[in-house]
């Protein structure tokens, strides 16, 4: 086991460069001077050490690097770019560490035959192909002593923390101390696989009806905590565009069906895939599109998933309005928000990015914060994976088709499903309960203005000390008339788009108050 001081110090000397180069960036001489101006070249050269040094200080570190590129409320684009590159591809581990691990959990001998040598390693497991009960499959263990490993190193970041927290902007110090919350929670799923068989099979079963798309099976007898015993499946990786030519497979179809997997997984079932790189992602013989690896994976609440609709919504339709309450029910900004110039930044934001299509939501809170530096967002925990679905699944489908338009794809997903519908249906409803409410108003009217013209016939309405004469009767009656007639006008017009018979209805209450206010106005003059 790492002790903590011996990693603390290791971790605090790896990071001291960055260190010292943020304050310098704040004052040229750390405690005085001006701020220097640090070109995007800087920044790229700066962005590739710091990836470097995340990698070789380990797994914990590869995970967090993946987590700050979903992150642009911390991380500077160029910085998140060069972190996304972060992949889980590190030399497996020795084979009697993972046998022994396997035969703790569930036994060597529950094997027909075991491969030594793994097909695949990753920071925190690897994969080795083996028979069980006479099927082919791929087993996932985990990494010997990875969990006390992790555990060392968040609690040097925990240590480390307030010193990152005194040299970043303020708006960055709500994300960044809430940023270990998050990532031990994603990294401790991550670890946990059982979980991912749960979602694994959860999967599996909401694409049973589609025959586009294959989920491995998995064996949950051969399973634990540390091994995941699952189907094989050969495929085809998407990022070999030579051999998906040569199998006859159209790259831009690929594209719109993986697209579209992850459509109804985020939207129609509410638990999604969450790592969509390369080596995650495959064609099988049949051409159906291969899902590998839930270890990272995301459910959405059904309010979540009604957000996202609407946010796709309001992006196609450009109605900043509406972005920015999805945004503000997402937890993204503040109610109070000053809505006015949030409105004129998504405006330039959209206008940017009009051509290329909204790919996903880091591009566009990106612009946000690149603009409007002022009003700090956040990203709430249950949004990082949909980031990075969005980034790294753009990146892999503009390999397969650079002319890939996310935001029409979607458009297209929601049109299908018959989102559009029913978002405009739910538009009608909003509309209907305020004409009811409306119509219920203008039944109160008459009465609370006939009690107005008692008093007034009476001689009882004051205005500031006046007694109301005789002849303002007939003014009251005539004013009155005219806004009951208006609230039909308005109540019938509503009512109409949504039922046409109480529409007419409507129309005809109108037409005859608007007879009873001329015949008041008539008298009105007649008596003054």
């Amino acid at each position: 086991m790492l002790q903590y001081p011996r990693r603390l110090v290791q971790i605090a000397l790896a990071f001291f460069p960055f260190f010292v180069a943020g304050l310098r960036d704040r004052h040229r001489f750390i405690l005085f001077g001006r701020s220097r101006t640090v070109s995007t070249e800087q920044h790229q050269r700066r962005a590739q050490r710091l990836r470097d040094t995340m990698v070789d200080l380990g797994p914990t570190f590869i995970k967090i690097g993946q987590v700050l590129s979903t992150r642009p409320d911390i991380v500077p684009q160029v910085y998140g770019k060069e972190l996304s590159t972060l992949q889980d591809t590190v030399p497996p581990g020795a084979f009697e560490e993972i046998e022994r691990i396997v035969e703790a959990d569930v036994g060597m001998d529950a094997f027909d035959w075991f491969e030594p040598e793994a097909l695949a390693g990753g920071s925190l497991a690897q994969v080795h192909e083996a028979q069980y009960r006479g099927n082919r499959v791929a087993v996932k263990v985990r990494r010997p002593n990875v969990v006390d490993v992790i555990d060392t190193d968040l609690r040097v970041v925990r240590r480390l923390l307030p010193v990152v927290i005194t040299i970043a902007p303020e708006r960055h110090h709500f994300s960044l101390r809430n940023l270990a919350d998050d990532f031990e929670r994603v990294i401790k799923q991550e670890l946990d696989f059982v979980r991912e068989g749960r979602v694994m099979t959860e999967t599996r079963e909401n694409f049973a009806d589609e025959p586009g798309v294959k989920i491995p099976e998995q064996y949950p007898s051969a399973c634990s905590e540390r091994v995941l015993t699952m189907e094989f499946v050969e495929s085809t990786k998407i990022s070999d565009m030579d051999a998906l030519l040569a199998t006859g497979y159209d790259p831009v179809a690929i594209a719109h069906d993986i697209a579209d997997a992850y459509f109804k997984m985020g939207i129609i079932d509410g638990v999604f895939h969450g790592d969509p790189h390369p080596g995650n992602l495959g064609v099988d013989d049949r051409g159906r599109i291969v899902f590998y690896d839930f270890g990272m994976s995301g459910r959405f609440t059904p309010e979540m998933q009604d957000a996202i609709v609407r946010l796709y919504l309001a992006a196609a339709a450009r109605d900043t309005e509406d972005i920015i309450d999805v945004l503000i029910d997402l937890g993204v900004l503040d109610s109070d928000v000053d809505r006015p110039s949030m409105k004129k930044v998504l405006e330039l934001a959209i206008r940017d990015l009009e051509g290329t299509g909204l790919s996903d939501w880091r591009a566009l809170i990106i612009e946000v914060n690149e603009i409007l530096h002022s009003f700090p967002f956040r990203i709430p925990p249950d949004l990082m994976l949909v980031i990075r679905v969005g980034t790294v699944s753009e990146g892999v489908l503009r390999q397969l088709d650079p002319n890939f338009d996310f935001l029409s794809a979607a458009q297209e997903f929601l049109v299908e499903h018959g989102y559009r519908r029913r978002g405009a249906e739910a538009w009608f409803k909003g509309v209907g309960d305020d004409a009811t409410t409306s119509i219920r108003s203008t039944v109160r009217v008459p009465e609370k203005l006939e009690r107005v013209l008692d008093m007034v016939l009476d001689g009882n309405l004051q205005i500031e000390g006046m007694q109301l004469e005789q002849p303002l009767t007939a003014i009251g009656r005539a004013l009155a008339y005219a806004l009951i007639t208006a609230s039909w006008v308005i109540g019938s017009a509503i009512l109409t788009n949504i039922h046409p018979t109480a529409g007419a209805i409507g129309w005809g209450i109108a037409a005859f108050m608007t007879l009873l206010f001329l015949v008041a106005l008539h008298n009105a003059r007649t008596n003054v």
